[in-house]
């Protein structure tokens, strides 16, 4: 389709086949290392992909940090990441990584409605301020939380910091890709309004 070689990232990065599976294995290495610490499969809904990874610091946690993972809806899920809760860990905070369904089982909306489970249940969990950040269709979802409505208005109260990484946040352009076969997009979305 007209667009695929824009969203195309990964033909035009060397070796771009290899880093997953050394991201997998950084992500293994956190979570053996945290030992009692990791909280794995901690259940957010019904679904066999509505799970979150807890770790935690090893003091009182400051504040919830939540990693939303990307893949464009389609792939991934939150055992590839874990690595990247090391820096949040080392400054005091406890890390929830979701997974959550994907296209095309579930549509982006879904997937929304899913991270506002998983971000909600995670709050449950630990006190204090709550920081969210995601890379690419993460990124998305996690700009997505600070619509009105989406969050409980006890949880979005207490959001600290939104960082959308990389994110996906016009979506009318993979109308004209080969991915929205999978996305079944039908109509241009509204454009999302990121606040910085």
């Amino acid at each position: 389709m007209e667009l695929d070689d824009a969203y195309s990232n990964g033909a035009y990065i060397d070796g771009a086949d290899g880093y997953p599976p050394r991201w997998a294995a950084e992500a293994e290495g956190l979570r053996a290392s945290l030992g009692e610490r990791a909280k794995l499969d901690i259940p957010y809904g019904d679904g066999e992909r509505h799970k979150f990874d807890l770790f935690l610091p090893e003091d009182k946690p400051k504040g919830l940090f939540v990693f939303v993972h990307g893949g464009y809806w389609l792939l991934f899920d939150k055992s590839s990441w874990s690595h990247l809760a090391a820096g949040a860990l080392a400054k005091g905070w406890a890390v929830a990584m979701p997974s959550y369904d994907l296209c095309p089982d579930v549509s982006i909306a879904d997937i929304t409605r899913q991270i506002a489970a998983a971000v909600t249940c995670a709050a449950s969990k630990v006190d204090g301020p709550i920081s969210l950040a995601g890379h690419s269709a993460g990124g998305h979802l996690v700009a997505r939380m600070l619509e009105k409505g989406m969050l409980p208005p006890e949880v979005a109260a207490r959001l600290s910091t939104v960082m959308p990484i990389s994110p996906v946040s016009d979506l009318r352009p993979l109308l004209q890709t080969s991915m929205n076969e999978k996305f079944k997009m039908d109509k241009p979305p509204p454009r999302l309004k990121v606040r910085f």
